[in-house]
């Protein structure tokens, strides 16, 4: 099947490597169009047209042709033996029901790039797809195909004085109090504006995102509808001790850690984290039971037997167990990427050493790091480390920049004059398209706020990342790149110049951190295929659905556990003892200390005997 993109600036991911001057390669192999040679002897010309080589030719150009535009290109091997036939997956979609709700309440372009990648391939199936969340679908014309219903109007985060705390100082349990509270309180409208959408377009199934999420979880349940949740990380869905969180002031591998940081990440962090949101949790159950919701134990509870889609992949994320609910499918990348725009293509070309900075469009930094980013900008083109910064998305937030920069030298450089882009050296843009700039050979470094889009991109495309995070999960995100060895990280709190200089300097320089970003590459690449996983799973969701209204008729039964039977484990029927055979390691244990003691006292026993009978012995020889 051709994809074809919604227009001819957007270009296939496959073409990994665009070179900026109207060619392509891929690899290292080159695509080459070759001039036709005319024999002169038509009869020979007729005699090669047909010959074995010219076919084997014809085909590979075709195999070829296929990669480029986009083309999952199938191999037919020859059968092994006369008689074989080649095995063919047909799934009948006739009575698999078609409408899908996508469900995203908060956050940019990372909470939104997993499901409408996925959704794209549904809707490719015939299915239809409509995307509930705030503000505008900025997207709309890179995915024609799902419909979009707006939840109300976007929260500008820069005028919220919870986030500004949040985006100013260190992440902190404590903190995280308010923003709990005024995320509760915005439960009712959404929830009202969700269930509105679901009795217009009735869908069959709800795909949600499940950061600060509730209300597509619970109208899913109150409408007796599967759902299907995706995020970036495990969150509290599978607990392993040796992973934790910045969140608790925690590294997200535990394993160097002493005992006293194990046993506080473990107990100590964890209860204060549940107490902090407490009273707002409760505050929100009340509301819930108001729509005759049940009331919830944790956050988690919704989740506990239904499908999770975690995008993210081992060697990036810290490796855990996940149970068959809990699927990995990440990195999801889309399969189409706006090509580069001619002023940046030009940049690029004429700049061998180029760093990317892109701090993402949903959060922001304190003006006095804007500054001294500004300044690292071009104090790192002066010194040669690089000869050409092109930083993005940057307008949004031009008037909390300084007027004046002054260098480490005392020259004072003027603000406007770099926005204008009147330095040749640096590219200042609203909008870039991130992913063909990564992926370009002069692209040597990115500056990144590690948002988990970002890092696959780059991961993806080979580019080492020097990573600045501001909030949520971009620290621990940061955390587990320099883990795997492909980047270094600033800390917000303490950003100086000379340090984002020496690193920038080290990433350039590194050859570990050059092998490790090559092998995260390939990782990256192989796991990128299980997208089309995630689509089969949800295709399976709602055929699953579909037979258990025709032979289960009790309405009490749980559609969760009825529809998710073969990824459940049995532990979570028999109950906790049960469960963990506690009963049985129980039993066990005392069978092992009942032989050891009844052991001794044989033993001390035969040696008492002895004893006394050598003394009764020693007696009677005496007397």
């Amino acid at each position: 099947m051709v994809h074809k993109g919604p227009r001819a600036s957007w270009y296939p991911r496959a073409l990994r490597g665009y070179n900026g001057r109207g060619g392509h390669h891929m690899g290292n192999v080159k695509i080459v169009v070759a001039h036709s040679i005319i024999p002169q002897k038509w009869g020979e010309y007729y005699l090669r047209l047909f010959s074995k080589k010219l076919f084997l030719f014809i085909i590979i150009c075709n195999s070829i042709f296929n990669i480029v535009n986009g083309t999952e290109f199938k191999q037919y091997a020859v059968p092994p033996a006369d008689g074989w036939v080649p095995s063919e997956m047909i799934l009948d979609r006739t009575e698999i029901p078609k409408n899908i709700l996508l469900g995203v309440t908060i956050g940019g372009w990372n909470h939104l790039r997993h499901i409408l990648t996925i959704a794209n391939i549904l809707a490719d199936r015939g299915y239809n797809l409509t995307l509930a969340k705030r503000g505008k679908f900025l997207q709309s014309e890179q995915y024609p195909k799902i419909n979009f219903i707006s939840l109300g109007e976007e929260i500008d985060l820069s005028k919220d004085p919870e986030t500004i705390q949040l985006v100013k100082e260190k992440v902190d349990v404590g903190r995280f109090k308010k923003v709990f509270k005024n995320h509760y309180a915005a439960y009712d409208s959404i929830f009202l504006r969700l269930k509105e959408i679901s009795e217009m377009i009735k869908p069959d199934l709800f795909f949600c995102d499940t950061v600060n999420n509730e209300p597509c979880f619970d109208v899913a349940w109150l409408m007796k509808k599967p759902l299907v949740g995706i995020s970036t990380s495990p969150l509290g869905l599978t607990h392993t001790p040796y992973r934790s969180d910045p969140i608790f002031g925690c590294k997200v591998n535990m394993e160097n850690e002493s005992f006293w940081e194990r046993f506080r990440c473990e107990f100590i962090s964890p209860l204060q984290f549940l107490w902090s949101f407490k009273s707002s949790f409760d505050n929100f159950n009340k509301v819930r039971a108001g729509y005759g919701l049940p009331s919830l134990k944790s956050p988690f509870e919704r989740w506990q037997n239904s499908l999770f889609l975690v995008d993210n992949f081992f060697g990036y994320e810290t490796p855990v167990p996940l149970p068959p609910l809990y699927q990995e499918i990440g990195p999801v990348l889309p399969d189409y990427f706006p090509s580069l725009t001619p002023d940046i293509e030009k940049f690029l070309d004429s700049h061998k050493r180029t760093m990317f900075v892109a701090l993402g469009s949903f959060l922001f930094l304190s003006s006095e790091n804007y500054a001294k980013l500004l300044q690292s900008i071009i104090e790192v083109i002066e010194n040669n480390i690089v000869d050409g910064v092109i930083w993005a998305n940057i307008e949004k937030y031009r008037e909390s920049f300084p007027s004046n920069i002054t260098l480490s030298d005392g020259r004072t450089i003027s603000t406007s004059n770099l926005f204008d882009n009147k330095n040749s050296n640096i590219f200042m843009t609203s909008f870039a398209p991130q992913f063909s700039i990564l992926n370009h050979t002069n692209t040597k470094i990115f500056l990144s706020h590690s948002g988990s889009g970002s890092v696959y991109e780059s991961l993806y495309a080979g580019t080492p990342l020097l990573s600045l995070p501001i909030t949520y999960d971009q620290p621990g995100n940061a955390e587990k790149l320099e883990l795997a060895g492909v980047a270094l990280t600033l800390d917000k709190t303490n950003l100086e110049v000379k340090d984002i200089l020496n690193k920038i300097e080290k990433i350039l320089n590194d050859e570990q951190i050059r092998i490790n970003t090559k092998r995260l590459k390939t990782l990256a690449m192989i796991n990128s295929k299980r997208k089309y996983r995630a689509a089969d799973l949800i295709e399976f969701t709602l055929y699953s659905s579909v037979l258990k209204q025709k032979n289960i008729n009790d309405e009490n039964y749980n559609i969760e556990k009825w529809l998710f039977k073969e990824l459940i484990t049995p532990d979570t029927r028999m109950g906790l003892i049960r469960g963990k055979y506690l009963d049985v390691y129980a039993a066990a244990l005392i069978i092992v200390i009942s032989i050891t003691f009844l052991s001794i006292f044989i033993i001390r026993k035969l040696i008492y005997i002895k004893l006394f009978k050598v003394k009764e012995g020693d007696k009677d020889k005496k007397d």
